[in-house]
């Protein structure tokens, strides 16, 4: 039995972890996944220009530095593992029924409180949902970053305007393919500094634009056509490799089924991260309250205030102060 469960490895889970740590508590991070979260699972070779401190570090990199500190304090870390239940009373508080994915054994986890740390939740890319989109390997089509070997010299249609088209259209930029940009708004909405860059390498785009089908032939995209509000004739955009960041699909149905109470597909805290759910707290990407802002930096910021308070649920000390932790 541990005191203290989190299930999800991303920044704000094993942030989560490194504090139960230095309160001297025991903790368990389970993921889905690998542990390190969409920096691994979704970004990868994205590179992070806004962790404090280090200027310019790969997704990757920046996981396994995360990784390394957690297990340095010693957090449990274990992936691969989908909690599939979760229930409360008894002397445990609470008790985890998790999926092995790659056994498909059955795995039970007993803690006193419990963190949820799992990012966009149980998601999917959103799909245009046009046709000839249906089918198309991820060789030719991605809901994700770019893959930089496959786009080298290749026409690319990035499809999104927020931070994460931005930066799959400077990635493919840098890797040597022709871009074009496609955005449904009449405007870029991600953060100046990414607009700035894009802007600099002069990549084509198109406002106010969407698209409405996708031309391919035996597995290979030949074309994107696409319709521009005002504009009577549809535009034909030659294409090879398509990238498609226009957000996820959020499934909170486990979440709901653990009693905690959501609000607009997130989970709704307090200051403290406290949940619905008396010993239940979330933090990261998963989480609304008044101010939120979704970066990596805040949901490490949550996580470590989400410790605090499983701290002084679990060990309920007479007043919490710092001279406590593990130094």
């Amino acid at each position: 039995m541990h005191e203290v469960l989190i299930i999800g490895g991303g920044p704000a889970g094993l942030t989560a972890g490194m504090y139960c740590r230095m309160r001297k508590m025991s903790a368990l991070v389970v993921d889905a996944g690998r542990v390190g979260g969409q920096l691994v699972s979704v970004y990868g070779d994205k590179p992070v220009h806004d962790w404090p401190g280090i200027h310019n570090i790969i997704a990757n990199e920046l996981a396994g530095q995360l990784i390394e500190h957690a297990r340095g304090l010693e957090v449990e870390m274990t992936g691969n593992q989908k909690v599939e239940e979760v229930t409360r009373g008894g002397e445990a508080g609470f008790e985890i029924v998790a999926r092995d994915l790659i056994t498909k054994e059955e795995r039970r986890h007993q803690a006193s409180a419990l963190i949820v740390a799992i990012g966009g939740g149980a998601f999917e890319p959103r799909r245009l949902k046009v046709p000839g989109e249906d089918g198309l390997p991820e060789e030719v089509l991605t809901y994700r970053m770019p893959d930089k070997s496959k786009v080298a010299g290749k026409k690319v249609v990035v499809v999104g305007g927020g931070d994460s088209g931005l930066e799959s259209a400077q990635a493919a930029h840098e890797a040597g393919a022709k871009v074009t940009m496609i955005q449904a708004m009449e405007r870029f909405t991600g953060m100046e500094s990414n607009i700035d860059i894009v802007n600099r390498m002069e990549i084509p785009r198109h406002f106010s634009t969407r698209v409405k089908e996708i031309e391919s032939e035996n597995g290979s995209i030949r074309a994107v056509r696409v319709a521009t509000k005002g504009v009577a004739e549809p535009l034909r955009l030659e294409c090879d490799y398509l990238v498609v960041n226009i957000g996820a699909a959020v499934n909170l149905d486990a979440v709901k089924r653990w009693g905690i109470a959501v609000e607009n597909n997130l989970i709704r805290v307090d200051g403290s991260m406290r949940t619905s759910v008396d010993g239940m707290f979330a933090c990261g990407d998963i989480v609304t309250y008044e101010g939120k802002y979704k970066l990596l930096l805040t949901a490490a910021s949550e996580g470590c205030v989400a410790a605090q308070s499983a701290y002084l649920h679990v060990r309920k000390p007479q007043r919490l102060t710092m001279t406590d932790l593990w130094t």
